[in-house]
Order: structure tokens, then C-alpha cells, then sequence
């Protein structure tokens, strides 16, 4: 193939490009606080919409992050494009950890048994296999493992919803109260800044108009009309 790699990189290197990219999360980082800046909305606005893309970060509707997102903007009357932009709180370094606690969280509420990390991660994977594989059978293409799933859903997934629900919960309402000081405060000093520019700009304005004009002031009781000089 003509685009084919030449080198196949090695998987550890794979991930290490995943977790921690050449351009570092830095680039990322810039996008979304340059956005955030740019919205042209209230703060409670743009907090709650950070506050349900936080919220669905805790979802375990992994790959739908975006709409879930979105639709809760809507349903709140929140900014659709800050909830977008919550959605990076959940990223490859953050969803260990939103994992581990909302699957833990959600055992402890069901009285299950509590897993690690590794253990569910490798039922994710084992479970992702089986949904291809039974995907696959409907086509007549090997063996269904639809009991795997439903086990998967039951053992894994119901305490993830049910944890992360409660923990993004929590974790949603204490951004919101985060943001909306901060958004606050840069609205403010934005608009003062923006006002001062523009009385500025209006100062030179009134200085350009005033030049070449006649000045008439009266002097011991002389008039005098002169040309403004250049200002």
C-alpha cells in the first residue's frame, strides 16, 4: 500500500502518544479556554453547559459524551457550545480514575464486590469483543456471545451508571459554582476594557474632527480667530 507505514510503532509507544501527545495537552488546553473566552453568552449560561459536559464525562456512554451533552444543554437552556467543551474534562488521562470511582461507587450503593481497575478494564475489552463477535453471528459469521454482554451490563455497566450518575452529579454542581465567579470576572474586565477602548478611540476621533476648525476666544477684549494647529 502506498500510505502504509514503514515502521510499525511498538503498542507501548502507541499509548504513550496517546496519553501524553507531542503537542502535549497544553494545545488542547489553550483551545478551550480560548473558546470559553469567545462565548457570547451569560456565565450561568456557559457554567451550567460546562457543568452537563462534566456530567456526562461520568456517563458510560463512551463515544455519545458529545450528544449527551448536548442534549442536556438543551433540555437546561444552556450554552450548547460550552457543554461541548466540558466534555474534555473526561480525557485518557482523567477516565481512569472517573471509571475506577464510579464503577466502585456504584458496587458500594448495588452491595456488590469491588473491583479494580485492571479487572473491569479487561471486562470492558472482553465485553467489546463480544458485542463484535455477536455482531458478526447476525450475518452468519461465527457464534453469538450475547450472554457475555448481558453480564457485562449487569456486573459492570449498571454500577458505572449508577456511581458515575451521582458522582457527576456532585462533581457538575461543584464546577458550576467554579466557572460562573471566574466567567463573571472576566466578562467584567473584558467589558471595562472594550469600554475603555472605545472611549479612547472616541477621544481621537473628537481630536480629528476639532483640527483645521475655528477657535473664537475673547481676550481683553479682543476676538481672535485662529486655525488649530495639527494636533
Amino acid at each position: 500500500m502506498i500510505f502504509k507505514r514503514r515502521d510499525k510503532r511498538l503498542t507501548l509507544l502507541r499509548l504513550k502518544e496517546f496519553l501524553l501527545p507531542k503537542k502535549g495537552w497544553r494545545r488542547a488546553l489553550d483551545y478551550i479556554v480560548y473558546r470559553l473566552k469567545r462565548l457570547p453568552d451569560t456565565p450561568h449560561n456557559i457554567s451550567v453547559g460546562l457543568a452537563m459536559g462534566v456530567f456526562s464525562s461520568f456517563t458510560p456512554f463512551f463515544g455519545f459524551h458529545l450528544f449527551v451533552a448536548a442534549a442536556l444543554a438543551y433540555l437546561f437552556k444552556a450554552n450548547i457550545i460550552a457543554a461541548l467543551l466540558g466534555t474534555f474534562f473526561g480525557n485518557p488521562i482523567t477516565w481512569p480514575f472517573i471509571a475506577s470511582f464510579s464503577v466502585n461507587l456504584g458496587q458500594i450503593i448495588l452491595g456488590r464486590n469491588l473491583s479494580n481497575f485492571e479487572t473491569f478494564l479487561g471486562d470492558f475489552v472482553e465485553a467489546g469483543e463480544a458485542i463484535w463477535r455477536s455482531f458478526k453471528s447476525v450475518f452468519g459469521y461465527g457464534n453469538s456471545d450475547w450472554d457475555v454482554v448481558f453480564l457485562f451490563f449487569y456486573d459492570l455497566l449498571l454500577p458505572y451508571f449508577v456511581g458515575g450518575f451521582l458522582l457527576g452529579a456532585v462533581i457538575s454542581i461543584i464546577s458550576y459554582f467554579v466557572f460562573r465567579p471566574i466567567i463573571y470576572a472576566y466578562q467584567k474586565a473584558r467589558r471595562k476594557k472594550k469600554q475603555k477602548r472605545l472611549d479612547l478611540e472616541n477621544k481621537r476621533l473628537s481630536l480629528r474632527e476639532a483640527k483645521g476648525s475655528f477657535v473664537v476666544f475673547r481676550e481683553k477684549g479682543l476676538e481672535d480667530v485662529f486655525v488649530v494647529d495639527d494636533l
